[in-house]
């Protein structure tokens, strides 16, 4: 059995795919330790896992609240820079920490977050294997394919791909901040520099996004496996209340806008001012706890600072939110067609690629307002092959057995220190 090392960014979206693997792999006889700041220590031992701390200085506890009030008021470029800031602050940290953290805590195998980019230095100057997730979109450059931080259709054609080449040149340059600090970490361990490609898994990569959610794919790696989304409703955690009794029976929109684009006030505002006139009920969360309540939104809809979102989803008939990963996989899981409002980072490509395959329609968060919200609303409440098309993947989902293979790939992995191959009638997943 292995001491497996969980390595992830303490974003909320992150974790929570960590612990439940790391649960699954504790299940089946492994010990299992998240490798963190401290902000996520609490929801990791909640769920019985063992928790590793790195950056308890630079990262005190309160650290991830006061970046998402900053991160949630900001919108794409802006947005980008400061979430490649915090990740390479704490890619110093990984630097100056992690070697030290895993040797001493023993653990003898990984499972590392794309965003950690450090992860494969330590596992290549330890000498441990690991295994790469992708809780976003897969972060591997494939120019027959936009990059995930674009809004870009799909097509296969020359410009296309010559417009690809170029962003993925653009996105290199945006998380330069990032790739400076691996490289002086690398350095200091005698370890070559690597392009961010590099520093993915070459036994296995998990992706939770189905293969057939993502764009046509061509050159991507034999090992990148995927396994549909890594959620567990029997996650540990405290029940949340909310006012049931408001709900009136009319059909159900769902809006929240995630746990780290949840700060600016005007766009629930143009949601609820969308909504009106519509024969619908509006629930809109605030996304984090304590939130105030605005008393004046257009329509009268309920709003509530944190909401119960898998029994919420089970009830409605359209969700609205950013795009990030984990809330749209939770919606197809339940059937329930969208309109995303993209804001940065992966939500654009996860918009472009819900839209590509007919289980939603976007309006980029720079372009909001009312009438263009609501005509997006009415075309997807007014189009079934939206929700059937939804109801499509509510199936494959259901059907993946998404943690069990997960945790077959990640054992495989480090019992054979062998590439995982994923091949389906002998083409690439």
């Amino acid at each position: 059995m292995s001491h497996v090392g969980l390595l992830t960014p303490a974003y909320t979206g992150h974790v929570r795919p960590m612990i439940t693997l790391g649960r699954e792999l504790q299940r089946r006889g492994h010990r299992a330790s998240v490798i963190s700041t401290p902000d996520a220590e609490e929801e990791v031992l909640a769920n019985e896992l063992e928790f590793i701390t790195v950056g308890a200085r630079e990262f005190p506890i309160g650290s991830l609240e006061k970046f998402t009030d900053e991160q949630g008021k900001l919108n794409g470029l802006r947005a980008m820079r400061y979430i490649i800031r915090d990740l390479a602050q704490q890619a110093t940290v990984h630097g100056n920490e992690l070697p030290d953290a895993v040797r001493k805590s023993g653990v003898d195998a990984m499972v590392v977050d794309q965003l950690v980019v450090l992860g494969a230095g330590v596992a290549e100057l330890l000498d441990i294997p690991f295994v790469s997730l992708c809780s976003l979109l897969p972060m591997n450059s494939d120019q027959g394919v936009p990059p995930w931080t674009m809004f870009w259709p799909y097509k296969d054609s020359t410009p296309a791909r010559v417009r690809n080449k170029i962003a993925y040149q653009i996105r290199y340059r945006v998380e330069n901040p990032i790739t400076k600090n691996v490289y002086r970490a690398r350095a200091e361990w005698g370890l070559k520099p690597i392009p961010t490609d590099e520093t993915f898994s070459k036994l296995a990569q998990i992706a939770q996004v189905p293969a057939s959610f993502d764009f046509p794919r061509k050159f991507s790696p034999q090992c990148l496996h995927h396994t549909g989304p890594l959620h567990d409703e029997q996650q540990g955690s405290e029940p949340i209340p909310f006012p049931w009794e408001r709900l009136d029976g009319r059909p159900l929109i769902y809006a929240s806008m995630g746990t780290l684009q949840n700060r600016q006030e005007s766009v629930f505002r143009t949601i609820a001012e969308a909504c009106v006139g519509l024969d619908v009920q509006l629930v809109i969360t605030l996304g984090h706890k304590g939130a105030r309540i605005p008393a004046d939104f257009p329509g009268d809809p309920v709003i509530v600072d944190y909401a119960p979102q898998l029994d919420l989803l089970k009830r409605a008939t359209l969700y609205i939110g950013p795009g990030g990963m984990n809330t749209l996989m939770d919606s197809m899981a339940h059937g329930v067609p969208m309109v995303l409002v993209p804001v940065t980072f992966d939500n654009p490509g996860v918009a472009a690629r819900a839209k590509y395959h007919g289980v939603a329609e976007f309006v980029p968060v720079t372009k909001i307002n009312p009438r263009r919200l609501r005509a997006a609303i009415q075309t997807v409440l007014s189009n079934p092959s939206y929700r059937e098309n939804a109801q499509h993947y509510q199936d494959t989902i259901k059907n993946m057995d998404s943690v069990g293979r997960a945790a077959d790939i990640v054992e495989e992995a480090f019992r054979t220190r062998q590439p995982v191959l994923n091949t389906v009638n002998g083409a690439l997943a």
